[in-house]
C-alpha cells in the first residue's frame, strides 16, 4: 500500500508543478483541468489513508469507495451530457480519467 500512496503523492506533486507552469504561461483553462486531475489524486490519497487507519476497513473498503466515485461521477457525466453542458462534460471526463488511473495503480499495488 505504501507504494500506492507514494504514487499518488508523486501525481499530486507533478500536478501542482504543472498547474504552476500553466498559470505562468497564462493557460488558465489548461491549469483548471490540471487542478481537477490533481484534486482527484489528492481525494483518493486522503480517502485511502483514512480507510487504512480504520480497523474495520482496508483494501476492500478503498476499492468500494473508488467504485462509488465511479458511479457518482459517471452519473454527473451523464447529466452533463443530457444538458449539453460542454464544460461539465469535460470536467467529469477528466475526473473519471484520473480515477481510472488511480484504480489501475491500486489494482497493481494491491491485487484488488
Amino acid at each position: 500500500m505504501e507504494e500506492f500512496i507514494q504514487y499518488l503523492e508523486q501525481k499530486i506533486a507533478a500536478g501542482k508543478a504543472e498547474i504552476a507552469a500553466l498559470e505562468a504561461e497564462g493557460r488558465k483553462d489548461d491549469a483548471n483541468f490540471a487542478k481537477v486531475r490533481t484534486n482527484i489524486y489528492d481525494v483518493c490519497k486522503t480517502v485511502s489513508q483514512a480507510l487504512l487507519r480504520r480497523p474495520d476497513a482496508g483494501v476492500g473498503a478503498i476499492r468500494a469507495q473508488f467504485d462509488r466515485f465511479q458511479t457518482i461521477w459517471g452519473a454527473a457525466l451523464d447529466k452533463a451530457k443530457e444538458h449539453h453542458d460542454v464544460a461539465g462534460i469535460a470536467v467529469e471526463e477528466t475526473k473519471l480519467a484520473a480515477l481510472q488511473d488511480v484504480a489501475e495503480h491500486f489494482r497493481e499495488a494491491t491485487g484488488a
